[in-house]
């Protein structure tokens, strides 16, 4: 069973019933996810599983003492059309509002318009995301697979990434719909195409516990309702 602090990965029960699931359902209909991925707008619906009430919330809130807070929402879905296989690597980028000159020489690019640089060591070490599975996620539908442990190296080049991989022990995340896959930032991950692909809808939300360094801003702007 994967932990959190030891492993950078745990499996976390269903936080939402069938109701909420099928209504994220039919928004991630509505958002026609032809490349397989994009940014997830703020419902209502969004909004009350972020708050510190809600299931997401109250996931992120007992893993990070109540200090995280919601930097990123991303949609992804791997259906017959999306079948996508994802190498090994470490979630590296952050959302900014401005492009700016950074101390760190991060490398900068656009997605959606929204201006994407790859975050300082400290920042990444304060981040973590929490994947929640719309839809019944077993191995052979393209579950996430992760190295335990490997957040601990720090960041690493791309390399580095694959020799760790190919002499670790990765464990597939397999997962039910409602359940929650927390990962640290750091933490080595891929996924396979789908075996046998179905729907895959994953509403995957990035949280950090620190504010951005040298002026820099959160792309995001998360007003949480009240609690």
């Amino acid at each position: 069973m994967l932990e959190f602090e030891r492993d950078g990965a745990e499996l976390f029960a269903p936080v939402v019933g069938a109701e909420v699931l099928a209504r994220l359902r039919d928004e991630f209909d509505n958002m026609n996810l032809k490349a397989g991925g994009r940014s997830f707008d703020l419902s209502p619906i969004v909004l009350d599983l972020l708050s510190s009430s809600g299931g997401l919330g109250q996931v992120a809130g007992g893993l990070s003492g109540g200090e995280g807070r919601p930097v990123r929402v991303l949609a992804f879905d791997k259906t017959p059309e999306t079948n996508w296989h994802l190498g090994w690597h470490q979630d590296r980028v952050i959302a900014v509002k401005l492009r700016k000159p950074v101390s760190w020489g991060g490398t900068w690019t656009e997605k959606a318009g929204v201006p994407h640089v790859e975050a300082p060591v400290d920042v990444l070490r304060s981040m973590f995301s929490l994947r929640l599975h719309v839809d019944d996620c077993p191995a052979d539908n393209g579950a996430l697979k992760i190295v335990p442990g490997s957040w601990s190296r720090g960041r690493l080049s791309d390399a580095e990434v694959r020799a760790v991989a190919e002499t670790g022990c990765p464990v597939t995340c397999a997962a039910g719909a409602g359940e929650v896959l927390a990962m640290k930032a750091l933490a080595i991950h891929g996924s396979d195409a789908a075996l046998r692909p179905s729907h895959r809808r994953v509403l995957h939300v990035d949280y950090c516990t620190c504010t951005l360094p040298e002026g820099l801003q959160w792309a995001l702007e998360f007003n949480p309702p009240n609690t």
